[in-house]
């Protein structure tokens, strides 16, 4: 009678009953999710472009900064590219896949909405920030120390 006012009840059957349920919700969840075989191939060939899209945290990897005073946007050279922060929660990884080095310097084309990034292995990034993408990437011989737009 003691079980019955409330005590928790030890009983095999219960626990039987309660793992009972928890299998049949885990049976139904896993029967839910689609099997990625079957969507991969209902798809077909899928055109993908993995990119970095966004970088949170610290910028641990800055060495150059240039600000545009405009749009009030400042372009930080990072390793991975330009990092773009501006007010109202503005902030973009404008990455680059060929000069992954420290950046030398960075600049905004004043009036054509473009940032351009010098690296310290001579490469010369050149990218849009309406679209978020590398326009022109090259690599120089000679020491590219600076860069200047007009």
């Amino acid at each position: 009678r003691a079980h019955r006012r409330g005590c928790p009840s030890r009983s095999p059957i219960r626990a039987m009953f309660k793992l009972t349920k928890l299998h049949k919700a885990v049976t139904e969840a896993l029967n839910a999710v689609p099997n990625v075989d079957d969507l991969a191939k209902s798809l077909g060939a899928v055109d993908v472009r993995p990119r970095v899209v966004s970088e949170h945290g610290g910028l641990h990897s800055a060495t150059c900064i240039a600000y545009e005073p405009v749009q009030r946007l400042l372009a930080v050279g990072v390793d991975a590219g330009v990092k773009i922060i501006g007010g109202d929660g503005v902030e973009a990884l404008l990455a680059t896949r060929h000069h992954v080095e420290p950046a030398r310097c960075v600049e905004f084309m004043p009036g054509v909405g473009r940032v351009m990034r010098v690296s310290v292995d001579n490469g010369i990034d050149v990218f849009d920030l309406h679209s978020q993408t590398c326009l022109a990437s090259t690599r120089w011989t000679i020491d590219v120390t600076c860069a200047c737009s007009m």
